[in-house]
């Protein structure tokens, strides 16, 4: 990145920080404002956001931030409330997640015929991953039932690492149509699955270890204990790529991991405050970025049909496949298309989609580039602006249907 664009994104973290709880307020993504204010200060607009002539600082960003997104959403998650919550939260796992994938390389396949098949199931495993976090005031108001909040917090936390492992064997196997009889593809796949989860889990139970017996013998303070989750999220990522696997399948391991080990070894919680700042740091400075250099050249280059198959993949993918996989858990229908419609794409969908464009020898990935800029704006946008009528909604619809 140029000089001044690290001056120009500390002055915005800055601004953002002053007037957050009144964005929070509104249930407005913070994303969104960033995206906005980039598009003001980019080379479309002020020219005070520059990335260099490749843009590695932008993408360097990206990978930082996605990478201690997942380590701490994998280090989060707990099986034991998973199970606790029942049927629903599982079946939005196990059926939900994979149905939206072969739904949306479906509709991919129909809508844009340029693509072949793997890149078509490329293309839905990067639009599918959810951030319900983009809008974090969703997840703490009350009117919205506990069982759902916890549905959508799990399903997101879980989102990025399953539509990762998809996306890496679809980009193996689309990469090897181009270079036929060559077996890198077999080899690439195998290191970016195999070897990650063996690298993640590896590093992760370790730091797991290290950590929680620091803490029992009071060698460590609660802000030290969260930046060495960080340290332990880089860490992750980069023995996966010293190795040639992928560094972010490493880091969503070496979380899950490092949450088993320091679950059973320490009495009490980590807390996570510095991490989940640091996190929402790295991912808003991306957003900015976005909005400076991708939304308005990739909006340029769209035509009718990825528009088209970004609505559909948002919202009548999701929500089929959210109902579908919700049958028979005894969900009220309002619950089930409140969870259906609050699917935000955010972080995981950009470094998806750059993890594409960047290691992906494939044919259309300038198609799929575009695909991810319609996609995560008109997601930012949409999902913004009906959060609040949807929790009114939601909440009315309770006290004249109490749920079971």
């Amino acid at each position: 990145m140029q000089e001044t664009t690290p001056l120009v994104l500390t002055v915005l973290v800055l601004g953002y920080a002053l007037v957050s709880k009144q964005v929070a307020r509104q249930y407005a993504a913070p994303a969104l404002f960033f995206v906005l204010i980039g598009m003001a200060l980019g080379p479309f607009g002020l020219h005070l956001l520059e990335a260099g002539p490749r843009t590695e600082g932008y993408t360097v960003l990206a990978q930082l931030a996605l990478t201690v997104i997942l380590f701490n959403q994998a280090a989060r998650l707990n099986m034991d409330r998973v199970r606790w919550h029942g049927l629903a939260t599982l079946r939005l796992l196990l059926i939900g997640i994979p149905l939206t994938v072969a739904l949306g390389a479906l509709t991919a396949a129909v809508l844009l015929p340029v693509l072949p098949w793997w890149e078509a199931v490329c293309v839905a495993a990067i639009v599918a991953p959810t951030e319900v976090a983009l809008i974090e005031a969703l997840l703490e108001d009350h009117r919205i039932p506990e069982r759902v909040r916890h549905a959508l917090s799990i399903e997101s936390g879980f989102y990025d690492g399953f539509a990762l492992a998809i996306l890496l064997v679809a980009l193996g196997l689309a990469s090897e149509r181009t270079e036929p009889g060559d077996d890198h593809w077999a080899w690439f796949i195998f290191s970016t699955e195999v070897l990650s989860l063996l690298a993640g889990a590896a590093v992760g139970l370790a730091g797991g270890v290290i950590v929680s017996w620091s803490r029992r013998h009071d060698w460590m303070t609660d802000t030290w204990a969260q930046l060495a989750t960080l340290a332990l999220a880089f860490i992750c990522f980069q023995i996966g790529e010293h190795i040639e696997a992928s560094g972010f399948v490493a880091a969503f391991t070496g979380g899950l991991a490092f949450a088993f080990v320091s679950r059973r070894r320490i009495d009490d919680e980590l807390p996570t405050q510095v991490s989940d700042a640091a996190a929402q740091l790295l991912e808003l400075m991306v957003f900015a970025m976005f909005g400076a250099f991708a939304v308005i050249d990739g909006w340029s280059r769209a035509d009718w049909r990825i528009v088209l198959f970004a609505v559909l993949a948002l919202f009548a993918v999701r929500i089929a496949a959210v109902l579908i996989s919700l049958v028979g858990t005894g969900l009220p229908t309002a619950s089930r298309l409140f969870i259906g419609w609050f699917g935000p794409r955010g972080i995981g969908t950009v470094v998806l989609g750059l993890l594409v464009v960047d290691r992906g020898d494939i044919e259309h990935a300038d198609v799929i580039g575009t695909i991810v800029v319609v996609t995560v704006t008109l997601s930012l946008v949409l999902h913004s602006a009906t959060v609040a009528p949807g929790i009114r909604r939601l909440a009315s619809a309770r006290v004249s249907v109490p749920s079971p």
